[in-house]
């Protein structure tokens, strides 16, 4: 990432002046030395990376990811005022902030939702779709009665839980993704 500044060529040697993985302190540091009229030249670690040696456990001192801001030496003690000032505060609060409770759209776990299942949800006379259902019902935990009469297949669900079992039957027999 280039700087809004261009270091120029004859006004002294490039310095390092900060080398991190933090993202929110480089941008922090890039906002102060803009601010301060600071040049600087920016560059993601990890960039100028050649390709992998022939040794499975490289140990290089080097990051291998991160951020690298440097200055001009000129610019050093400036820099590195504005730098120890960032890093004396304490650090940004990266907590995702609790958000209202959102109502669930499931039944509430009283009894009408273990009454014996009323409501038919499915029927068939494939066994095999019907001990999909079944299956896929109680895996999201809705009590189910699998009713087989001769070779048709009934499943019921109490109404507490008919909307979300029809839309698992629909996901299943549609093989149509979750509405």
């Amino acid at each position: 990432m280039a700087s809004p500044y261009r270091l120029p060529q004859d006004q002294g040697s490039i310095v390092l002046l900060w080398t991190g993985e933090d993202p929110a302190l480089h941008a922090a540091l890039q906002e102060q030395l803009e601010a301060a009229g600071i040049p600087f030249r920016d560059a993601a670690l990890g960039e100028d990376q050649v390709g992998p040696t022939a040794d499975p456990l490289p140990i290089d001192a080097k990051a291998r990811f991160g951020f690298e801001v440097s200055v001009l030496s000129n610019d050093f003690p400036a820099a590195q005022a504005l730098l120890e000032k960032l890093l004396d505060e304490p650090p940004a609060d990266l907590e995702i902030p609790a958000q209202d409770e959102v109502k669930s759209g499931e039944p509430p776990l009283v009894s009408q939702t273990e009454l014996h299942p009323t409501v038919e949800v499915w029927s068939g006379l494939d066994d095999h779709i019907a001990q999909f259902l079944t299956a896929a019902l109680q895996e999201n935990e809705i009590p189910i009665h699998l009713d087989t009469a001769g070779e048709l297949s009934k499943v019921f669900v109490s109404s507490a839980n008919a909307a979300r079992a029809r839309e698992i039957v629909r996901e299943i027999v549609e093989a149509a993704p979750p509405a």
